[in-house]
């Protein structure tokens, strides 16, 4: 995520910011009306690998922060309902909360992608702004990936049983269970045309009991597998997103700079719940900016001398935070099915670039770590055949997260399974970090009904979001209940610790910690428009 700080003390001020691929530039306030109270903010976009066809398309989501004149707040900015004027070959998709805006390519085209002169208009007056003279703007993007509404394949088959972690089925049959609208399901109980979960086999359960881990001395909060089986049922409600309805995913994982941005809009207070590091752990020692986690802090601003890797040591109430605060939502696990192998049928055992096979033969190495040009230095595979891979098997070593979308950078990179890439364009939904998303096996879970981020947080740090999972009905997202881990990662859990990176591996689905290692992450989606 690119941005930086503009104060309209005049018309014509500009900011610019160089950075890896998404770079915002040239943000300016271009016209005041002090009657309506409204502005127009003229920026210059422009991203590398862009792309629209007749599938889908990328997009960025623009963001902005405001703070007025003589206070200490950043607050979130609100657009108006109409009057934006997009640049040339440019389209703004601005949802109904008005809390930001999709901008993308008009028509069909890929490649790198300049849009300059864009404008959107700022309603001042609704954020309690008389006028904007003195106050002080940060503009935000994240680089997203339309997935468009329509039917899709969870679970992926496994005929293997000992091959299966809690997956995905129609009833008891082992087969794939077919999504083909938003209504209510019911979970469990063995008949066709219930989503089952192939009796929780292989699934995690608190303190070992048949599980896969045994968290009774590590800082489990109680976590345990699904609370339906093959003989007991539960709800699905209408609300709970499915993924049959279009949204957006993030296109890569979260950042270490993006937590940085987050941190520096915050209040002191804010800061230390989101910045504290008492409940993280690095297995087998070490610190934490050995593995990659390198946050700085001076007074009240911090930084990062590696912004590019994914962001680890990420509970869900930290997470909760940021899409809180981009006005972003939790992504649902059908969601994050839907996000890998999008409408194809599945295939047994796949990864997120849909086939079931993983390069774990060569030890894959980095070369000019920590820039934005980190790259695969040694055993990458290009031949299209297996996927490259960034977990800790195999022949495989590596004891750190990489650069986020690493694969899809390489010179020899040959399409979707050596890039690593999902049926859309996404990157990173197999390894790296683990994905969070929302558990079917929870009622904390169940909740959830899709509402996003307001963009602003609870004076103490946390996303106030009643609706959200972790919260409880309290207000407050203070717990890490209700969300489990999808996609595999780094470091574990083992054994078969590929198995984890499986699109529908639900082994930690329903899972959750309040201790994090270093290869916690996540990645929001927000509804289309």
């Amino acid at each position: 995520m690119r941005k930086g700080i503009l104060t309209f003390l005049m018309l014509g001020i500009a900011w610019t910011t160089q950075a890896n691929q998404l770079q915002l530039s040239n943000v300016r306030l271009v016209a005041n009306d002090t009657l309506l109270r409204v502005a127009h903010l003229q920026l210059d976009v422009q991203w590398e690998n862009s792309w629209r066809d007749n599938l889908n398309h990328d997009a960025v989501w623009l963001f902005f922060k405001y703070r007025a004149p003589g206070s200490q707040v950043w607050r979130h900015l609100q657009l108006a309902s109409s009057g934006h004027q997009p640049a040339s070959g440019a389209q703004f998709k601005i949802p109904t909360d008005r809390k930001g805006a999709f901008l993308l390519r008009s028509s069909n085209g890929s490649g790198n992608i300049q849009f300059v002169g864009g404008q959107l208009v700022w309603d001042y007056g609704v954020d309690g702004l008389n006028n904007v003279v003195g106050t002080d703007l940060r503009a935000f993007g994240i680089e997203m990936v339309f997935i468009p509404s329509g039917s899709f394949q969870a679970g992926d088959g496994q005929a293997n049983a000992s091959l299966r972690y809690g997956n995905f089925e129609n009833g008891n049959t082992g087969q794939p269970f077919t999504i083909t609208s938003e209504q209510a399901l019911t979970l469990g109980g063995g008949q066709v045309g219930s989503l089952g979960n192939s009796n929780r086999f292989q699934q995690f359960v608190n303190g070992g009991g048949g599980g896969t881990v045994d968290c009774s001395n590590d800082g489990c909060l109680g976590g345990s597998g699904d609370d339906f089986s093959n003989t007991i049922t539960q709800q699905l409600p209408a609300t709970f997103p499915k993924g049959f309805q279009a949204y957006y995913c993030m296109k890569y994982e979260l950042t270490l700079e993006q937590l940085v941005d987050m941190l520096n809009c915050l209040q002191p207070q804010q800061q230390a719940l989101l910045a504290s590091t008492g409940h993280f752990f690095v297995p087998g020692g070490g610190s934490f900016s050995s593995v990659r986690f390198d946050l700085q802090q001076s007074g009240n601003q911090f930084q990062t001398s590696d912004p590019h890797v994914a962001w680890v040591f990420a509970d869900w109430i930290r997470l909760a935070a940021y899409a809180d605060w981009s006005a972003l939502r939790p992504m649902t696990e059908l969601e994050f099915e839907k996000a890998c192998r999008g409408p194809l049928n599945a295939v047994p055992g796949e990864y997120a670039w849909g086939n079931a096979n993983a390069d774990l033969s060569d030890n894959l190495t980095l070369s000019q770590q920590g820039t934005a040009q980190e790259g695969i230095a040694n055993g990458y595979q290009a031949n299209g055949a297996a996927g490259n891979l960034w977990v800790r098997a195999g022949n495989q070593t590596m004891n750190t997260v990489a650069r986020v979308g690493i694969f899809a950078a390489h010179p020899q990179n040959s399409g979707r399974v050596s890039s690593g890439a999902s049926y859309w364009g996404i990157h990173d939904l197999s390894g790296n970090a683990w994905d969070r998303a929302v558990s079917v096996g929870h009622p904390e879970g169940r909740k959830f009904d899709g509402a996003h981020g307001d963009g602003n947080l609870h004076p103490d740090g946390y996303a106030n979001q009643p609706t959200w999972p972790g919260s409880f009905n309290a207000g407050i997202v203070n717990t890490n209940i209700g969300m489990g881990y999808r996609g595999g990662a780094l470091l574990y859990p083992t054994p078969n610790l590929e198995h984890n990176a499986q699109v529908s591996n639900r082994r930690l689905a329903s899972g959750y910690w309040n201790i994090v290692i270093h290869d916690d992450g996540g990645r929001f989606v927000r509804n289309d428009p």
